[in-house]
């Protein structure tokens, strides 16, 4: 199991301190980006022109109404992965998203969101996979996206256990609601990413969390 750290920025420099405590604890890091809308959650958005520091995989989450400019900011800056939020995507937004992923060779996440069916969100799957294989599944955790330390929604694990059935050879992450229990009944379901964020991040411990998790990712694998 991977565990990932994530960051909802309020600013930039919100970014490079919590990025300071977890230095040579995590190799990659998830960074949240909303608008209040989408995302309830509104944060910093990356200008294009921001220096992220060195010794991170920078995966950023797009939860956005006006999600082109930003993806294409991210992934100026560094983001090696995004995940993009398609429940409201047309044809035309797909091959847009591709347009800016694919020069870059940017892995694609593909969000699950509890607001859609999962037959909507298989079909979406395919759709995108098919024009772009580079691809991996994020389910989300909680019922409201872009804001963390919410309850965990129960549904999430079957939504899990049917894609890993479904789409055996992509790879799952689940972000929202990770915690000790979460985590486990998430990769028992056949996760193999979670991305954590106020577990993480709310205590003084960062590295106790982490171990935490670690403990659960061993107990997991036996």
């Amino acid at each position: 199991m991977n565990i990932v750290p994530a960051i909802l920025p309020h600013s930039f420099e919100e970014v490079t301190e919590k990025l300071s405590r977890i230095e040579n604890l995590a190799t990659s890091v998830q960074i949240d980006l909303c608008d209040g809308i989408f995302g309830r959650e509104k944060t910093w958005l990356p200008q294009g022109t921001e220096t992220l520091p060195a010794g991170f995989t920078y995966e950023f989450d797009i939860m956005l109404e006006d999600w082109k400019l930003s993806t294409m900011h991210a992934i100026t800056i560094g983001a090696k992965r995004v995940v993009a939020h398609v429940d409201l995507f047309t044809d035309e937004d797909i091959q847009t998203l591709i347009s800016i992923v694919g020069p870059r060779s940017t892995t694609l996440g593909v969000s699950v969101s509890n607001d859609k069916s999962l037959e909507f969100h298989a079909d979406m799957i395919r759709k995108i996979r098919a024009l772009y294989p580079d691809i991996f599944i994020q389910v989300m955790g909680i019922r409201h996206i872009g804001e963390q330390g919410q309850f965990f929604d129960e549904e999430c694990v079957m939504r899990v256990k049917t894609l890993k059935q479904t789409f055996g050879d992509l790879k799952i992450q689940v972000d929202g609601g990770m915690k000790l229990e979460t985590v486990k009944a998430v990769v028992d379901a056949g996760a193999e990413t979670v991305v954590v964020g106020s577990y993480i991040f709310s205590g003084a411990d960062v590295g106790e969390a982490m171990k935490r998790l670690e403990e659960i990712s061993l107990d997991s694998a036996c």
